[in-house]
C-alpha cells in the first residue's frame, strides 16, 4: 500500500507498535460511539486484531507530526465500488485533519484505486462527519432508515456518495 503525504498529515500502513496508541485514541466513548464498528470498551489486543486489513480493505494510519491520530480507509468491493471511512482522536478535532485525510483517500480511490464510486455514511446526529464528507466533495444521496444495529439498537444513516467521472 502506498504512503499518501498531504500539507499536514501523512497516510501510512497501520503497524503493529500503534496497537497501544490505537485502542487509547479509538477506545475513548466520544470516538468510538460515531462509528459503526468500534468497539467499546477497545482494548489493545482488539485494536492488534484491527491492524491487518482483511481483503478488500485499504486502511491507512493517520499520522501528524509522527503521531498516530486516527485512521481513514475504504472497503472494495468486487464492483468498482467501496466504502469510505475514518475516525479521528479527540485531542485532534476541529483542525481539519479529517478531512484533509478523507479527501487524499477518496481521491486515492477514485483515480489511483480505479473505483467508479465510493460511498460514506454516517450517523445523523454527526455533524462534523457529515461536514467532512460534504467538503471532501461528496453528496448527500439520502437516509437509510434503521440501517445498522449498533449496539443493540437501530440507527439510521446519511448516505453520501462520490464518482470517479465527476472528479
Amino acid at each position: 500500500m502506498p504512503t499518501l503525504e498531504t500539507e499536514r498529515l501523512t497516510l501510512r500502513s497501520l503497524r503493529h507498535a500503534d496497537a497501544a496508541e490505537f485502542a487509547r485514541l479509538a477506545g475513548d466513548w466520544a470516538v468510538a460511539s460515531m462509528t459503526s464498528d468500534i468497539p467499546y470498551p477497545f482494548s489493545e489486543r482488539q485494536a492488534k486484531g484491527w491492524l491487518t486489513p482483511v481483503r478488500g480493505e485499504v486502511r491507512f494510519a493517520i499520522e501528524h507530526e509522527g503521531r498516530l491520530i486516527g485512521g481513514v480507509g475504504f472497503y472494495r468491493r468486487a464492483s468498482g465500488t467501496a466504502e469510505l471511512g475514518f475516525w479521528l482522536g479527540r485531542p485532534w478535532w476541529g483542525r481539519g485533519y479529517t478531512t484533509e485525510a478523507a479527501r487524499a483517500v477518496l481521491g486515492f480511490g477514485l483515480t489511483g484505486g480505479g473505483l467508479h464510486r465510493i460511498t460514506a455514511t454516517c450517523d445523523p446526529e454527526n455533524v462534523g462527519s457529515a461536514r467532512v464528507l460534504e467538503k471532501i466533495g461528496m453528496s448527500r444521496e439520502g437516509r437509510l432508515r434503521d440501517h445498522l444495529l449498533i449496539r443493540g439498537e437501530w440507527r439510521d444513516r446519511l448516505l453520501y456518495a462520490a464518482l470517479a467521472q465527476l472528479r
